[in-house]
């Protein structure tokens, strides 16, 4: 099983260039599950369902950036409202999917944190209510959460998830103690961003109850979108992050 993640960074810059380097990226990888943050666009969000053949996707009628595609069947979807931050004028959410593998159910939980980096307190609350939607949804069974956590694997926000949570980091255990940044300042979308933030990894695909007796679950987890196209376009302002599961 194959999952990307990326931060699309809305309708911001040449976004229409950019969005052909992410449908080429999709096109090279070949996920069987895509969870965006920031595309608030049904039109285009269609579009790309269009033009990258996933047979079904999930997009929610409120502002809030968070699109799953999938090539299996989404069985049932909701959308859960995170608590706010007093730093922010926009809600945060949490997406969450039920989708059927064969005969197995896989739950997928798409999300956006709080972007702010002093901004851990609301990051915090927002963490602790996904884990108790994953509770009260699926209890110990597998669930995969992916999305830009505006978070480094050392916050308290992540370890809440990796340790409490018992989530596993699928980029850690690929490459250990790498430090991974999905936040460059390479990038020139993220160097020339109005708010100037360090090189971080702050964008993640985590999974829980995938491994069922596998001692190597993971095959594979790569940051992805990580240089510009041929004519110097990047494909976002954060790097994305790819994932293959057995």
């Amino acid at each position: 099983m194959k999952i990307l993640t990326l931060n699309t960074w809305q309708e911001r810059g040449p976004w229409k260039a950019r969005w052909e380097v992410i449908l080429h990226g999709i096109q090279t990888l070949r996920p069987d599950i895509v969870a965006f943050q920031e595309l608030f666009n049904r039109d285009w969000a269609q579009e790309v369902q269009k033009r990258t053949g996933f047979s079904a996707f999930a997009f929610p009628e409120e502002f809030c950036g968070l699109v799953i595609y999938s090539n299996y069947p989404i069985v049932s979807w909701e959308l859960k409202k995170l608590p706010s931050s007093s730093l922010e004028e926009y809600s945060r959410y949490a997406q969450w999917t039920e989708l059927r593998i064969r005969d197995k159910k896989v739950f997928v939980v798409n999300t956006h944190l709080s972007w702010k980096a002093e901004d851990g307190a609301s990051r915090k609350k927002q963490t602790e209510e996904i884990l108790k939607l994953v509770q009260e949804k699926v209890g110990e069974e597998a669930v995969i959460l992916a999305g830009d956590l505006n978070a480094t694997p050392h916050s308290q926000e992540v370890q809440l998830l990796t340790f409490e949570g018992k989530f596993h980091d699928l980029y850690h255990r690929s490459h250990g103690a790498e430090s991974g940044f999905s936040w460059d300042n390479r990038n020139p979308y993220a160097a020339g961003s109005g708010h100037k933030m360090p090189d971080r990894r702050i964008d993640y695909v985590l999974a829980r109850g995938i491994h069922q007796g596998q001692t190597h679950p993971v095959a594979n987890c790569d940051l992805v979108f990580t240089k510009p196209s041929g004519n110097g376009t990047w494909g976002s302002d954060h790097f994305g992050v790819f994932a293959e599961v057995k």
